[in-house]
């Protein structure tokens, strides 16, 4: 009888092992910008407004025009026709950042 008992409390200790390994969550791989709630814009500068340090982006997903306002250094840079990449937090239109990108030559 004490060998039946110990067999099961030996068992029941093993299902339990298995069962919290597999109740465990499985971690997703968020990205950089996501876990940062940062939003990344690609897209072509449509205009430069230099007074009021804006610039409008026409994004490459939604094709809508979206207005951001820039550093006093970055605004200098940046000019009509060029592709940028810019990062700004969620919810906001202050650029954290701008990145002028070069964009691939298209093939003939």
């Amino acid at each position: 009888m004490k060998k039946t008992i110990a067999v099961v409390v030996a068992l029941l200790f093993l299902l339990g092992l298995t069962n919290s390994t597999f109740a465990q969550e499985k971690k997703h791989k968020a990205t950089k910008a996501a876990q940062e709630n940062v939003e990344i814009i690609r897209g072509k500068v449509v205009s430069v407004d230099r007074a009021n340090k804006q610039i409008e982006v026409k994004d490459n997903k939604t094709q809508a025009n979206r207005t951001f306002v820039l550093s006093e250094k970055a605004i200098t840079v940046v000019k009509i026709g060029d592709e940028v990449k810019v990062k700004v937090k969620v919810g906001s239109t202050h650029a954290e950042s701008v990145k002028i990108v070069k964009s691939k030559p298209k093939k003939k």
